[in-house]
């Protein structure tokens, strides 16, 4: 008897390492409609999550975050509604390809959210706890009509797999399991992929404390401090995710994919104190506006009043669950990037791609991903919003519900971002001329969405300039024209050669697909699509960095088949010749070595700001507190926007209506102000301004402003030494904070 038990657990631990790493054996293993088990089975395949379930759980979690629980456990429920809930319910009803549900659910979720807090705000309505309410009911409603028609759930199956799963008996077998397959070695064998992520894992932990402690490094965190070893640890995660590729192990190469984020997004947040980048806080500035007054802010205040739905979303989660501003500006770029990773594998599903191949292409979109849009903004909020729309809009030619669906974050686009509906538009319209997307006249409706909306706000928009003349060379210079150090000039290549790399090899890929007659025009059509903007905005310098952005999904979907097609050469099924074998290899080796390289290069792009795009939470306390304190017509002055964001808290509000002009750095002067700076005359400019002000005026340095103006070469060092002496002995400036990262002075006045 005891033998005989022995022999079947052994038996049940075997058969479960067979199903999590050959799932084909479990199959064979066990036929359905053989056995007593099979029965089981199809017992849980009947109470298997529908969309209408889906849907109650979420509205059930959305209602569960309004109560008195722990502010964390709060956001965590409401993400649940904001993510799955409006999806779920719309899906229920739309047939859509399976492939597509992956982008579908998500941004369709947050599409309805984002439409609603919009028609809320604008229709005086501003309840976020009421509306919140009032769509969990209409989920609920949405689920029970759904039952209705097709059945509840059920519960008996439910109440069943829930025990099985709870009982001591499964525990104990997972336990046994779990330590077989970490003894086993076959099993380990075998997954040489997830050792590999285990070790990189285990490697990057020890490496936070040093990270946090980094000192300035001209050439940016990687090589400052533990930095070095992030790109020992994304060497590794590539090369898992590699062999993983190699042994079509999909769970493992979405597990390094998640790995990636938390190595190259996750450790900002983890070795931080605030979130990085000064125009960050312009955005947090809003919302908080919004939070604190329950309108928005007047349109000459700044343009985000014109498309204020990213900010209504976020005070409307922050009202809801008590999460402040800058917490959930901290860990924004994270959760951006899996939401945006799920929704390329779901595009790439829906251009025929494999499971395989989407995995990849949301690997290749991770790490070519250095353009730094991803904080706290509405371009992040809407290039989710971007993709999710393409994945429903290339699902038409199968289904024309997907097409009438995409409407919806299409919709919901519009007035989150300025830029990005005209893009997608463009791009848009191509593909339906050319019939990649059906019907064509889905055009109509999208145009009359986005050109109602502009028309009443062109009196706004215009000073900005809607066409800054046909300059593409001129539109596409950075806004940073000065060489720099070197840290910059070679930081500065890494970008160029990255972004050119990845287009470059995007037209070749393209020209691969059109001879091997493989699907190409769609996904160039979007990775080209955006370069039309460099025909006529320069986007305040910061067009080429969204020309990249909007590139990247199209550019992965034409480069994976190319990289798949080199990366999968077995050289030991070559036997014709010497020279096939030797350049069999040969592809597989620069497959490797391309992915490998632009991980690493990504890296170096993106961190390579660190020393001057950090915020210390000490600086932020104390520029907040000044703006509370500061009466209208407070000047708060700078050489470089960085370390201290005074347009920070809802306060910006009425010190931007008495001075628009009230927080311009010098430097934004332009270079013929820095030319010579600081010459007398430019300080006496200072002192008299200041004098006649008749409110406080400050003057603020800072650690990474003073680091930007050598990194950047906007003066020479120099310069900046005169200037700080300069205030520090006139008796016209005295010393109003001072902390190892700020100097605060306040003109006195006579």
């Amino acid at each position: 008897m005891n033998r005989f038990s022995t022999d079947s657990s052994l038996r049940s631990i075997t058969d479960l390492r067979r199903a999590l790493f050959f799932p084909s054996h479990w199959t064979a293993r066990w036929p359905v409609g053989t056995t007593d088990f099979a029965a089981g089975t199809r017992r849980r395949a009947g109470s298997r999550l529908r969309y209408s379930d889906i849907s109650v759980l979420a509205a059930l979690s959305g209602l569960a975050s309004m109560i008195a629980l722990p502010t964390l456990v709060r956001v965590v429920l409401l993400a649940v509604l904001l993510f799955f809930g409006p999806g779920a319910a719309i899906l229920s009803w739309v047939r859509i390809p399976r492939t597509a549900v992956p982008a579908a659910l998500p941004i369709l979720s947050i599409s309805v959210v984002t439409l609603m807090v919009s028609v809320a705000m604008w229709g005086y309505r501003w309840s976020p706890r009421m509306w919140t309410l009032l769509l969990c009911l209409a989920l609920i409603a949405s689920s029970v009509l759904w039952y209705r028609k097709h059945g509840l759930p059920d519960r008996e199956g439910w109440i069943a797999r829930t025990r099985e799963v709870v009982s001591p008996a499964s525990r104990k077998a997972t336990l046994a399991s779990i330590r077989f397959v970490l003894t086993d070695r076959r099993t380990l064998r075998h997954n040489v992929a997830g050792l590999v992520l285990a070790l990189a894992f285990f490697l990057w932990l020890p490496m936070l404390p040093g990270l946090e402690r980094a000192t300035y490094s001209q050439f940016g965190l990687l090589t400052a401090g533990t930095g070095p070893g992030l790109v020992l640890c994304m060497v590794l995660i590539i090369a898992a995710f590699l062999i993983a590729l190699r042994r079509h192990q999909l769970r493992t190469m979405v597990v390094a994919i998640g790995l990636a984020i938390v190595v190259q997004r996750f450790t900002v947040t983890l070795v931080t104190s605030a979130p990085i980048y000064d125009w960050t806080y312009k955005h947090v500035a809003v919302t908080e506006y919004i939070l604190d007054l329950h309108k928005l802010a007047p349109s000459g205040v700044d343009i985000y009043s014109e498309w204020p739905s990213f900010f209504l979303v976020s005070a409307w989660f922050q009202h809801v669950t008590g999460y402040d501003t800058l917490s959930l500006a901290h860990v924004f770029a994270p959760m951006v990037h899996v939401v945006l990773g799920a929704s390329i594998y779901g595009l790439a599903r829906v251009m025929k791609f494999t499971k395989r191949a989407a995995i990849t292409a949301a690997m290749l979109a991770e790490v070519i991903n250095w353009v730094g849009q991803d904080y706290y903004s509405p371009q992040a909020w809407a290039m989710l919003l971007a993709v999710g729309f393409l994945a429903l809009l290339m699902s038409s030619p199968l289904t024309r519900a997907a097409a009438y669906v995409s409407i919806v974050p299409f919709a919901a686009l519009v007035p989150t971002h300025q830029l990005t509906p005209y893009w997608l538009m463009a791009v848009t319209g191509v593909l339906l001329v050319t019939r990649r997307a059906k019907p064509w006249w889905l055009m109509i409706p999208l145009g009359i969405i986005l050109l109602g909306y502009l028309y009443p706000r062109l009196p706004i928009v215009a000073p900005y300039g809607l066409f800054q003349g046909f300059d593409p060379v001129q539109n596409a210079a950075s806004n940073v024209q000065e060489e720099g150090v070197l840290g910059k000039q070679i930081t500065s290549l890494v970008c160029r050669a990255l972004s050119g790399g990845v287009f470059a090899l995007a037209f070749v890929s393209a020209i691969y697909a059109w001879r091997t007659k493989k699907t190409f025009w769609a996904p160039m059509v979007m990775a080209f699509g955006s370069i039309m903007l460099l025909a006529g905005q320069s986007y305040g310098g910061e067009a080429i960095f969204r020309v990249y952005l909007y590139a990247i999904p199209g550019c992965v979907l034409l480069i994976t088949p190319l990289f798949l097609t080199l990366f999968d050469r077995e050289p030991s099924q070559v036997r014709s010749s010497r020279a096939a074998r030797v350049t069999a290899r040969t592809s597989v080796a620069v497959a490797t070595a391309g992915a490998l390289g632009s991980a690493v290069l990504g890296l170096q792009a993106y961190f390579g700001l660190w020393p001057i795009v950090l915020e210390h939470r000490s600086q932020i306390d104390d520029a907040r507190a000044a703006a509370a304190q500061s009466p209208s017509g407070t000047s708060v002055t700078m050489l470089y926007s960085s370390g201290y964001p005074a347009r920070s808290t809802s306060d910006y509000g009425r010190l931007t209506e008495a001075n628009q002009y009230w927080d311009v750095p010098l430097y934004a002067l332009g270079p013929e102000y820095m030319e010579g700076f600081p010459t007398p005359e430019k300080l006496g400019e200072i002192d008299y301004n200041a004098s006649i002000s008749g409110t406080p005026t400050f003057m603020v340095l800072t650690r990474q402003s003073l680091q930007a103006m050598h990194y950047y070469g906007f003066v020479p060092d120099d310069a900046v030494n005169r200037f700080r002496q300069w205030l520090a002995t006139s008796p016209a400036w005295s010393l109003r904070y001072h902390d190892p990262d700020t100097i605060v002075y306040q003109y006195r006045s006579r």
